[in-house]
């Protein structure tokens, strides 16, 4: 696999930068890693704005902590197309939200494509993996080590005009879910697709919370101005079906993480 990425030949220049955005404000309550550290490679958006999805990567330590505002202080930058990590350790706050969990890091690359090298680096340890990021996936090369392991080695990017259809409904009424996508369909021209199984996907699976949840539903829409018919339409739909909400929750969520839900209609 690595040599089939550098057989690709693709030179990606990216300006020098590089954040702190991760480093603690007070270094005395920095401890020392003590930790495997899993880490991913995602799409996503800053602070759940609407907009294009960029690139992050997100750690997440093995160990469980007994609080769970723990974090992974890191700083990294970015030279033409190797992504230096410098894991410094796990911010331990001097005010803990009791809970069990692991410490989390986010780090923000931006817009990245082709092929990368990362080095994750610790006080006893250099790890390296490549990174190659499609117009359709994003692809980890390399093993888990006693320190670091890749969580997601095959990942689907939001495919461009696109969204995912989540229903839930009481155990009566779910005849609804395929109803609202009918209707859409005689409104907006919408495709429904499906993800193969060689990758995760990024969209969520179901909707969650009801006592029925289907499966979530995937479709290409036309434009952007086709795609904000769709609030009206499930406005409409949800007046007639079950304008109390009754235990029926509709959501759309589109490749820019713009959102319709039927319950804030």
């Amino acid at each position: 696999m690595i040599n089939s990425l550098k057989c690709l030949s693709i030179i990606i220049v990216v300006i020098l930068f590089s954040s702190c955005d991760n480093l603690a404000s007070d270094n005395s309550t920095i401890s020392p890693l003590d930790s495997k550290i899993g880490f991913k490679v995602i799409e996503s958006y800053d602070f759940e704005t609407v907009s294009t999805p960029i690139v992050f990567i997100e750690l997440k330590s093995e160990k469980i902590y007994s609080c769970y505002n723990y974090r992974i202080v890191t700083d990294y930058k970015i030279v033409f197309n190797t992504i230096n990590i410098n894991i410094i350790g796990i911010d331990k706050p001097d005010i803990c939200l009791p809970a069990f969990g692991p410490a989390n890091g986010r780090i923000k690359l931006g817009k990245l494509f082709g092929v990368y090298e990362i080095k994750i680096h610790g006080v006893e340890f250099d790890n390296n993996y490549n990174l190659l990021i499609s117009d359709s996936l994003i692809i980890i090369d390399g093993n888990e080590t006693p320190y670091t392991n890749p969580l997601i080695h095959f990942l689907y990017r939001y495919p461009k005009n696109s969204f995912a259809y989540l229903c839930g409904t009481t155990l009566t009424d779910t005849t609804i879910c395929k109803g609202f996508i009918d209707t859409l369909k005689s409104v907006i021209n919408i495709t429904e697709f499906s993800f193969s199984d060689i990758a995760e996907i990024p969209y969520p699976f179901s909707s969650q919370g009801h006592y029925y949840d289907a499966n979530a539903r995937y479709f290409y829409y036309e434009n952007e101005e086709e795609f904000g018919k769709i609030q009206e339409v499930m406005k409409s739909y949800k007046k007639t079906h079950f304008p109390n909400d009754d235990g029926v929750g509709l959501t759309i969520i589109n490749w820019m993480n713009k959102k319709f839900h039927s319950w804030l209609l």
